[in-house]
């Protein structure tokens, strides 16, 4: 069997790293760099916290498994060296240049807190939807949320939910791990201008080659389109229908507001997931702070003007310097910029083979982080025996037939 994969971005290396080493020939296209896409601009949260219904929840927390062994199957090198939890699993691995590793995951959980209004009480219904699920979420006082993480200001009166299973990763360095394992698995892998697909061939209705812009066609048996917010135009190049929420229509809700501190060197650093109503933080590497605002999300599209994506920024960077007093007050705003999500239209992953052309698979999720890797596992599965993973049952594209 050959097997082409397009795009590699987490999704896709996640792929191409389970279907190295088994029986198919298997091919990574990217038009890019991989991981350069909006992997690299994902907040990449690992978690179960907002995934509805609850298969959607247990398929998250299986992908939150997933992340663990692959951690501890790769051992101390996993863990971001600069991460407040490196010393724990790497002894002396040390901090960011004292070492030549480049791990990617940040345990440590998240921290979720409110004062009061429509964030408490979402927060309310959010753990005791959790709890009865039997996920880690629990109440903490103030001054216990304090200690876990002294970068932040919260309120002597708000309300901390500890959620201690969560985790982050970042980005580069977990594809690049999948990329290597890709590639010592056999994998043929193609990135630049040259391996961006322009068209997919099919004849008597199933895919028979994917042809690059470079000029090479790749035969294939399968094509397992990995391509993100771009999956419907990849998806059309065979005549098949994957319904997106539009990323480059005006006023569209895909797009984000992202914008990174770097603050400066002394300060305590930010060490995991942080949430309010009015701020989402996480750290990143080199000590850099990353931020989202839910509410900042709404004023952008793939339009805005850069003058305004600019002010949105710093409108980041001031809830920044309430909540990561610590960090903000010394930091320069590394810019702000709009980046796209894939977005199926019910927010549930999109999963399975394509009817309108025989031997065309889609893979695409907004949860693309977390799922990654348990995805990677279940298609692969599905691909290389032919047996379907009840798992994915709830995920097919047939439920979009038009």
């Amino acid at each position: 069997m050959r097997i082409v994969v397009i795009g590699a971005g987490v999704i896709g290396t996640a792929l191409a790293a389970r279907l190295g080493g088994g029986a198919a020939q298997v091919w990574l296209l990217d038009g890019g760099e991989p991981g350069a896409g909006t992997t690299a601009s994902s907040m990449a949260w690992i978690n179960a916290h907002s995934k509805a219904p609850r298969h959607y929840h247990e398929l998250a927390v299986s992908g939150m498994r997933a992340h663990a062994a692959l951690v501890h199957e790769t051992g101390p090198r996993a863990y971001a060296e600069d991460g407040a939890f490196g010393g724990m699993h790497g002894g002396a691995h040390g901090r960011a240049g004292g070492g030549s590793r480049a791990g990617w995951y940040r345990p440590g959980g998240a921290l979720r807190w409110a004062s009061g209004g429509p964030g408490l009480d979402l927060l309310h219904r959010t753990v005791a939807r959790l709890q009865d699920w039997g996920y880690a979420a629990e109440w903490i006082p103030v001054p216990r949320a304090r200690e876990l993480e002294p970068a932040v200001r919260i309120d002597d009166g708000a309300q901390v939910a500890y959620f201690r299973d969560e985790a982050a990763v970042d980005p580069r360095p977990l594809v690049a791990h999948l990329l290597a394992t890709a590639r010592a698995g056999g994998v043929h892998v193609r990135t630049g201008d040259a391996a961006r697909v322009v068209g997919i061939d099919t004849a008597g209705g199933r895919v028979r080659g994917v042809r690059c812009a470079g000029g090479e066609t790749v035969p294939a048996d399968v094509a397992v389109c990995c391509a993100g917010w771009r999956t419907p135009a990849v998806a059309a190049l065979a005549g098949a229908h994957v319904p997106l929420v539009p990323g480059d229509a005006p006023g569209s809700e895909a797009p984000t507001l992202l914008a990174h501190l770097e603050p400066a060197a002394g300060g305590p650093p930010l060490t995991r997931m942080v949430l309010t109503p009015r701020l989402h933080a996480r750290p990143l590497a080199g000590g850099r702070v990353y931020l989202e605002a839910l509410d900042l999300n709404d004023e952008v599209d793939q339009h805005t003007p850069a003058d305004r994506v600019a002010a949105l920024a710093r409108e980041l960077l001031a809830r920044a310097h309430h909540m990561l007093p610590a960090v903000a007050d010394t930091a320069r705003l590394a810019g702000g910029r709009v980046c796209t999500r894939p977005m199926p239209p019910d927010d549930n992953s999109i999963v399975g083979w394509n009817a309108e052309a025989e031997g065309l698979y889609t893979v695409v999720t907004h949860s693309g982080m977390t799922l990654s890797l348990r995805l990677g596992e279940l298609v692969a599965g599905e691909l290389l025996t032919g047996r379907e993973a009840p798992e994915l049952a709830p995920y097919r594209p047939s439920r979009f037939v038009r």
